[in-house]
């Protein structure tokens, strides 16, 4: 007999020690789960497929919106193509849907192509680093005004948490972190043999940008520097913070390279360098986010400028989503209302539709991309302005 059910208090161990198991990360990653934030596949008994989400908030174009942070997605071998996973979604796409408080789902995939069967779209893309310390060279160098300083973690945990709430205020898919968050994510304990550093830069005593990251040997071989810096969090409030913070680094004459693997696509240190290609600039996707309630989503994040828009959307998965929508944008209050007949800008699926409503593609780069049926050709340049987002979306998440 197969379940699919929340998992119970003493199943969690089991339900932990599965997902550590078939995702291949350590049980400790796996700990403070709430039973009743699980559903889960069992089979006579047995735990065949884990799945969680946390309840989260996000930012969507500035405002905060609730959003479930869906995790510990895996399946055991022995139960695969089974339609677990697929059940299970659906059942908790139903709830959601059904509950009308929370309107959007969102995770880390291990893989793409297995989420956007579910309607997921890729909603931020991450840049890494690789640099050589001595390559960090400004176009335009200039004095710095503040100051720089190491940070008590113990006493001065709070500094940390204002500046990242400071720089979140009007951005896009950056969430709001719990305490945990910060231990699991950027302070968590680093490698063996490195040590953590956490330096911040102020101005007039006011803490205008920090970095946390952690520096070691890096098993190099070869002359040369043996050690490496990474990067674990970094955020500035200005250029002048940016200047600061990253001239520092640039003084590790012991490291061979520094390392950064959560870069913002518009973070500003390419063009402030002297020569950017020497970051080894790669890029790679960050979360996906669903479009679950329709017409509860697209309404919580502001619009730059009014428009009307248009649109069929295809939804096997959430077929209260289906159909003809009219989605009247402003910078104040929007609206989402059902049409049942009229021409439609576009057409396209909910994956395409939360890319575009997220900030991460327009409606010119999906139709670029053969991802919308497009009606009218003219809609596109309407459809780029309204959804334009004030920042590039990024999220710098190490785990949730």
């Amino acid at each position: 007999m197969v379940e699919i059910r929340a998992a119970r208090a003493e199943e969690m161990p089991e339900v932990a020690q599965q997902a550590s198991r078939q995702l291949g990360l350590p049980l400790s990653m796996f700990q403070g789960m709430h039973p009743d934030w699980t559903l889960c596949a069992f089979e006579d008994g047995r735990v065949a497929t884990t799945y969680a989400a946390w309840p989260l908030q996000i930012r969507f174009n500035g405002p905060p919106a609730p959003i479930s942070g869906v995790t510990w997605v895996s399946t055991h071998p022995a139960y695969r193509r089974r339609g677990f996973l697929r059940a299970i979604t659906t059942r908790h796409f139903e709830t959601l849907h059904e509950q009308r408080q929370v309107a959007m789902a969102g995770l880390h995939p291990a893989w793409m192509a297995i989420y956007q069967r579910y309607g997921y779209g890729t909603i931020n893309i991450r840049h890494s680093y690789r640099i050589d310390p001595r390559q960090l060279i400004f176009v335009h160098p200039s004095e710095v005004r503040g100051t720089i300083r190491e940070v008590d973690l113990e006493t001065e945990f709070g500094l940390l948490v204002d500046v990242y709430r400071r720089f979140r205020e009007d951005r896009t898919a950056l969430v709001h972190r719990g305490r945990a968050m910060w231990d699991a994510g950027p302070l968590s304990d680093p490698p063996p043999g490195h040590r953590r550093t956490i330096l911040a830069y102020e101005e007039a005593g006011d803490p205008m940008g920090y970095v946390v990251y952690h520096a070691g040997p890096g098993g190099f071989t070869g002359p040369g520097p043996g050690h490496y810096v990474a990067i674990m969090d970094y955020f500035a409030l200005t250029p002048a913070a940016h200047r600061a913070l990253w001239s520092v680094l640039a003084t590790y004459d012991n490291a061979r390279e520094i390392r950064w693997d959560n870069a913002p696509v518009d973070d500003p240190l390419p063009n402030m360098i002297a020569e950017p290609r020497m970051l080894d600039i790669r890029a790679r996707d960050g979360i996906m986010a669903r479009l679950v309630t329709l017409e509860d989503a697209l309404t919580q994040r502001p619009y730059p400028e009014r428009a009307s828009l248009r649109f069929e959307l295809r939804d096997d998965l959430c077929p209260w989503n289906a159909g003809r929508w009219e989605l009247e944008t402003d910078p104040e209050a929007s609206r989402v209302t059902r049409v049942d007949g009229g021409d439609v800008d576009f057409t396209l699926t909910p994956d395409t539709l939360a890319s575009m409503v997220w900030g991460r593609l327009s409606a010119s780069d999906a139709d670029r991309a053969g991802l919308l049926d497009v009606a009218d050709d003219r809609a596109l340049a309407r459809w780029d302005a309204a959804l334009r987002t004030k920042h590039r979306p990024y999220e710098a998440e190490h785990t949730w």
